[in-house]
């Protein structure tokens, strides 16, 4: 009797076990693997890691020395260690790469001021599962900042249930509140999925095969660059259409990706995911960025070969000038006061009124008339007492700036307003700006 109920227990034991795991396999979806605990092993450029064994070479960008911007102003669900290979490769495009708040805790004013501040020098901005939402007015600051042709990168990751779409939705592009998964074909999880489906685009160059470990699909007024294998499905959306998970927004300097995990490593070196990565990284570091004039002084490169001369109008403004040099070498621009004009390099001119048939065509290409009025776009005529004159000339591949003034005195408080920012108060365009103390006239 014993040797048959202790029989039976084992089966109901057996039968209880079998049971759980089946249960598991069919409902269980996976967890997010987070990074491995302790330090991150530095891996430096060029390494193989990708799965067909080629190399990951740096390319270099148009604008050498540019800036990458990573918000973490809006409690981003992410740490520095996990993007670790992202900084690197950056850093070895000759680029920097900032952590903009550095993940301190910012009221929303705090937080426009900062996007306002570092946007006017960077790149490209990228943001990575932002937990906070973003305000109107932040996102009318990226925007701009895309506009004049910075680049954004959006990655969103369902695994951590971000905010993205308040700053997604602007450009056209819809992160879906779902994740992914494959019963069919997967990498070790249904949660880790094959994407092999890639549309023609520099971002999906020599791709084949990735793994995405907890993704989502993407909605876009643009055109969708990666779909999940046939066989994935979304635990929220129809099956009636393709499954995007990296998309363009109908502005092509606007990327989303709906995974981060592919970037963390070890994540980072399966299959395809470097290849992937470096295409993106790629997409950042080639800069065809506009800079207007409230950019000051951040379209001056800062390498040790650029800089900027300083050309006077006339000598009794060499005071002008050097105090113009002082400001431009605390942001790391080297600058030098020249006798004459170097048309490969860029140029600030100082110059009184008086001197503006030196800097004509500038003046001319920017819709600016100084003779006995000073004529402003737009119709607007100025008495000259008083007044000084800014103007940006972005063309032929270099900045020229324009600062004329009604007297020395008059321009030296110019020249402070200038490194101040309290001329941003003053602009007319996009590359002109005038202070006055005559007011204006018709």
């Amino acid at each position: 009797m014993a040797t048959r109920l202790a029989g039976i227990l084992i089966l109901l034991v057996v039968f209880v076990g079998v049971a759980f795991a089946a249960a598991f396999l069919v409902f269980y979806r996976g967890n997010y693997a987070g990074p491995p605990n302790g330090e991150m092993e530095y891996v430096p450029p060029g390494v193989a890691s990708a799965a067909d064994g080629t190399q990951w070479t740096p390319s270099v960008g148009e604008r050498a020395g540019g800036l990458v911007l990573v918000d973490t102003l809006h409690s981003n669900g992410f740490s520095s260690r996990e993007i670790l290979t992202l900084r690197t490769r950056v850093v070895a495009q000759g680029y920097d790469l900032e952590l903009l708040g550095n993940f301190a805790r910012s009221s929303e004013p705090d937080r426009r001021a900062q996007f306002a501040e570092r946007l006017r020098e960077a790149d490209s901005l990228v943001v990575i599962t932002p937990l906070i939402s973003y305000s109107a007015g932040e996102v009318d600051l990226i925007e701009d900042f895309v506009r004049k042709g910075g680049k954004l990168v959006l990655v969103s990751d369902p695994g951590r249930r971000d905010q993205m779409n308040t700053l997604a939705q602007r450009f056209g592009v819809q992160f879906r509140p779902d994740y992914l998964f494959n019963q069919v074909e997967n990498n070790q999880n249904y949660q880790n999925i094959f994407v092999r489906d890639f549309r023609p685009d520099e971002l999906t160059a020599g791709l084949d095969t990735v793994v995405l470990y907890t993704a989502g699909s993407i909605t876009s007024s643009g055109p969708g660059l990666a779909v999940a294998d046939a066989g994935t499905e979304s635990v929220v959306a129809e099956n009636n259409g393709d499954l995007y998970v990296m998309a363009r927004a109908a502005d092509r300097n606007v990327v989303a990706i709906s995974d981060f995990t592919f970037m963390i490593p070890p994540h980072d070196s399966t299959l395809d995911n470097d290849r992937l990565l470096s295409n993106i990284i790629d997409f950042a570091t080639t800069s065809d960025r506009v800079f207007d004039l409230a950019d000051f002084p951040h379209f001056y490169r800062t390498g040790p070969d650029d800089g900027v001369q300083i050309l006077l109008g006339r000598p009794d403004l060499l005071g002008s000038g050097a105090k113009l040099k002082n400001g431009l070498e605390e942001y790391g621009i080297s600058a030098n006061i020249q006798g004459t004009e170097d048309v490969s390099r860029d140029t600030v001119f100082l110059g009184l009124h008086d001197d503006a048939l030196q800097v004509r065509q500038y003046l001319q290409a920017a819709g600016v008339r100084v003779d006995d009025m000073v004529g402003m776009p737009f119709g607007l005529e100025l008495d000259p007492a008083g007044t000084a004159v800014t103007v940006l000339d972005r063309e032929g591949g270099r900045h020229v700036l324009i600062l004329l003034a009604d007297t020395p005195a008059v321009l030296d408080r110019a020249v402070g307003r200038l490194l101040s920012g309290g001329f941003r108060s003053e602009l007319v365009s996009e590359v002109t700006g005038v202070s006055t103390s005559a007011g204006a006239s018709k």
